[in-house]
Parts: structure tokens; sequence; C-alpha cells
């Protein structure tokens, strides 16, 4: 027996049998061609393109039926990335202008892509690079005419690898083949995570070896608890992780009466549980855990590359159908939330010194107003049952938010001329991130309808430290005397002008913190999914008094 420990990232423990998923290791040099051998080259290219497009066709419909479209989005953006984006035409110039073979251009478009998304400070964004990994993978897959490992020999599995494709784990998982998920890497984070715990497939990270020690056919136990992996248990072992097993099937249980309590505390005091989405089928995810409407829909994943953004009707539909899922209660739709890193103006051709304080989010809004106008016309069209809010990121100033609502209103007026505008008036608030927003609070009674607090990027502001850089860790404080300062200056300066405010970030689905922002008096809360029960459990458990 041997055990091996990692990085748990979906709860539950499931024992099964092992198989190693082998992911091809590419090697590619450098090989020059003649002039003359280019244009066969671009349609030896264009071909592999042809068979990936179709793959992911395949897949994406394999998904939707059996998960349904919003999983698939997953896989949709993968399929625009190869259909219309800059990706195939940068591998195109470089083919023809390096007069090089097409593995060679497609291997250096993704150590340039890689190196933008290594830059970027958000780790969820910055784990978007696997899906660009993913796509140029299955390319040049295609151009060698390599077959991925066979899936008839992946059923009811735990499966071993390294690391392991979005789209291979979306195929797989879709079909009900995995029971658990072990890599030796992997992000918490990226999307095959992210379908893992939808799916509630316990699954560990990190571990580093699994793929050295385990082999196929090994008995192992994931115990998505604890982190730990156990390879061909003892029969007594084996009985005690079953005694574990249904000891935590009883505390879900005990979870799942949980959510169906009002939500007060002991002595009757009342607050509300949102969830923080990324990918629309999250929002089923939120719904099983009782959520009380989505606090934050963060945009970003649809806009990964501005090249293959999505038209107004197709966000329309994305939006639309997550509203009607939640109605009556809220849907909070932040706009895209990007330029802070070095992603967005890499697309762009664009360079910023310092990003970080550069064109991002509402700034970038007022400089690139036709992309923005696209997703503003998409969220107002969507509004079809009133439930719908917009919510506009790092705002500093009042004249951001009278240049926004004049765009809003061109935007209004377009759609009745079309008319596609529903008859429901749309909310507007803006997220508190910049300690100077909060001096601009009061002056907002007439223009805004409601706040939120984003807490990560406002403790990085005020206390001038970068929260991803692991040195300076013992400097992000959410107890530092400034942030408790600043977080009951603006439930104050809020509740003077009568509005309302909800606190998303880490500090809000983390316990000692929520239960220090309920004892302040905030009451609605904004968390992931997986902290919404625990949170609750507690929050229902104690005396607001």
């Amino acid at each position: 027996m041997k055990q091996i420990k990692g990085k748990p990232v979906s709860s539950g423990i499931i024992i099964g049998k092992a198989l190693v998923y082998n992911s091809q290791k590419q090697i590619v040099l450098k090989e020059k061609i003649h002039r003359e051998a280019i244009k066969n080259e671009i349609y030896r290219f264009n071909n592999a393109v042809r068979i990936t497009k179709a793959q992911l066709k395949k897949i994406f419909t394999n998904l939707q039926k059996t998960m349904g479209k919003e999983s698939a989005l997953i896989i949709e953006i993968q399929y625009l990335l190869v259909k219309e984006g800059n990706l195939v035409n940068d591998i195109r110039k470089l083919i023809t202008s390096e007069s090089v073979k097409a593995e060679w251009a497609i291997k250096e478009i993704e150590k340039k892509y890689s190196d933008v998304f290594s830059k970027i400070p958000d780790l969820t964004f910055r784990e978007r690079s696997n899906d660009l990994s993913d796509v140029l993978v299955r390319l040049i897959n295609n151009l060698k005419s390599n077959i991925y490992q066979n899936e008839a020999d992946i059923e009811d599995v735990i499966l071993v690898a390294s690391d392991i494709p979005p789209s291979i784990a979306a195929n797989l998982m879709s079909k009900g083949k995995i029971l658990g998920l072990v890599l030796d890497g992997g992000g918490e984070t990226s999307h095959t995570v992210i379908l893992a715990r939808t799916l509630e497939i316990p699954t560990i990270l990190d571990t580093e070896v699994a793929t050295e020690v385990i082999i196929n056919d090994d008995v192992v136990i994931v115990d998505g608890l604890n982190g730990e992996v156990t390879v061909n248990p003892t029969k007594s072992f084996i009985a005690k992780a079953l005694v574990k097993k249904e000891k935590y099937e009883v505390h879900k249980e005990k979870l799942r009466q949980v959510m169906k309590l009002p939500d007060v505390t002991r002595d009757n005091h009342h607050f509300r549980l949102c969830g923080n989405i990324e990918l629309p089928f999250e929002s089923d995810t939120l719904l099983s855990y009782g959520a009380k409407g989505i606090g934050l829909y963060r945009t970003e994943f649809l806009f990964m590359d501005p090249s293959i953004a999505f038209s107004v009707d197709q966000q329309y539909m994305i939006y639309k159908n997550i509203a009607r899922k939640f109605f009556p209660n809220p849907v909070v739709i932040r706009t895209f939330d990007v330029g802070r890193d070095k992603s967005y103006n890499y697309f762009r051709n664009e360079k910023e010194n310092n990003p970080a304080l550069g064109t991002m989010a509402v700034r970038l809004f007022l400089k690139d107003r036709e992309l923005f106008k696209t997703q503003i016309k998409a969220i107002l069209k969507a509004n079809e049952t009133g439930n719908i809010r917009i919510l506009f990121p790092m705002v500093t100033e009042i004249e951001e938010i009278y240049t926004i609502k004049d765009i809003m209103h061109h935007c209004k007026e377009e759609l009745k001329q079309e008319k596609k505008l529903p008859h429901k008036e749309i909310r507007v608030g803006i997220m508190i991130e910049i300690p100077a927003a909060v001096r601009i609070i009061k002056y907002l009674k007439d223009e805004i309808d409601f706040f939120s607090i984003g807490t990560n990027d406002l403790i990085q502001y005020l206390l001038a430290v970068d929260r991803n850089n692991s040195y300076l860790s013992y400097l992000y404080n959410p107890f530092h005397p400034a942030v408790i300062d600043i977080l009951v200056e603006i439930l104050a300066e809020v509740s003077a002008i009568g509005k309302e405010v909800t606190v998303c970030g880490e500090m809000a689905g983390k316990t000692f913190t929520a239960l220090m922002l309920l004892g302040m008096g905030y009451t609605h809360f904004s968390m992931t999914p997986l902290a919404i029960a625990e949170i609750k459990r507690i929050f229902t458990r104690v005396h607001y008094s």
C-alpha cells in the first residue's frame, strides 16, 4: 500500500481501478521549407484545422446532449478559436514569413500566447491558457495523424494523468466514464476541475508523482476531502474508507437540509447568500447549493480572444437562460473585467508599462466602446424576466458613471428601434475595488442602484500588495485595521443613501471573515458555490446580537 498527498479540489471519496492517461509529449523541431512549398504547407495546415473543427464539433454535440448547451460552451470557445480567431491567422503568417513547417509555427505561437497568459495576475484567467494549449496540441496531433488514447479503454475508472486537456476531460466526463481524477499538476480554476466539481467527481491535483507511482488496474482510493490517494490499499484500509465515505454522504445530506432552511440567524436576522460563477453551467451547481441568486457572473471567458467575441445574440441567449433559471432571484452580470493584465492589450497589439494601474475594466470600456456596446446590448436585451442587474468594475470617478449611463441610453435606443428592448428596468451597480471609489458613494444616490465590494482588489490596492506574490502574502491581511475601517465606512456610506451592498471576493466565503462582516452589519454575500452551504450552516447557528 502506498499513499500520495495532493490538493483536494472536488470533494468525495471513491474507490476504483486506475487508468493512467498518456498525454503525448510533442517534440517539435524547426524545419525549414522551400518558398515554393509554402502553399502546400498552408494546405496541410488548413486540413488539420478542418479535422480539428470536426472533432470539436462532435465533442460539443455529445456534451450538449448529455449536459446541456451551457456545459458545451467550453468546447464552443475552442471551436471558435480555430474557426475565426487571431490564433489560426497568426500561425499561417508565421509559416509564410519564416518558411517553416506548420508544427513549429504552432509551437511558436503557443509559446507567445503562453508567455502572455503566464504574466496575468488573475489565476482564473491565467489558467485559460490550458484551452489554447488544448486546441494547439490537437492541431499538431492532426498534422501528424496521431490518435488520442482509445476511449473504449476508459470506462468507470480513476483517471490518473500528469494533466488532461479540457476537451478530453469534458468528453469523458459527459459520458460518465470517469469516477475520480488524480493529476500530477493541474489548476483549481481550470475548466477540467470546474467540470469535475459540477459532476461531483472526486479530484486531487498537484500530486507530482501519481503517474510514476500508479499503473493501470491498480486499486486506488481517491479521498477528495483530505487530498490523499491510496494505491492498492489493504482490506482493513478499504473498510475504513467505506465508513468515511458513508459518513461524508450523511454530512452531505445534512448540508442539503441546511440549504432548505430560511436565510436567518438564530435570532431571526436576515441574510442573503448568492454565488459567483464564470461559466454558464456553474449556474446549475449554484442552484443545487441553494444560492439565492448570482451575485457575480464573471464574463471574461466569453472574450478570451477579442477577435472571436460573442455576438449580441450569442451573449443574449446565455444571459437570458441563466436569468430564467434564477427568476425571481437576481442575476448580477459584471461587464468584462479585463485589461489589468496584459492579455487583452496583447491581442490589441498594445503595451502598457503598468497594466495593473492602466487601461482596464471600465477604463477599457470607455476606450473600446464598440466591443463593449455589444455586451451592454446583449444584457439589456436578455432582461426579459426583469431580474438581471448590470455591474461595472473598477469605477474611480463620477464622470465615468455619467459616460457609462450615456452609452447605455444609446444602446437602449438602438434596441427600441429594433423592437428588441424588454419593457423591464435594469438595475445598475458598480464595484467598490479602488479606495478612492469609497469617497464618492455619498454622491451616487440618484445614479446607482446597488454596490458590490470586490474585497480581493480592494485589499490589494489599499495595502499596495500583490496577493499573487507568495513572498508578500504575509502583508495581504483582511484583518488589517485599514481594511476593517474601510469596510465599516463603505457600509455606513451605502446605508446613508439607502442602497444595497453585496460583499464578493474571498472574504465573503471564508468562515472568520464572513462572520466578521455579518457582525459589522453586512447582510448580502456572494461566494464560490462550494462555500455557500458551509457559510449558511454557520450563519444559521449564530445569534447576530
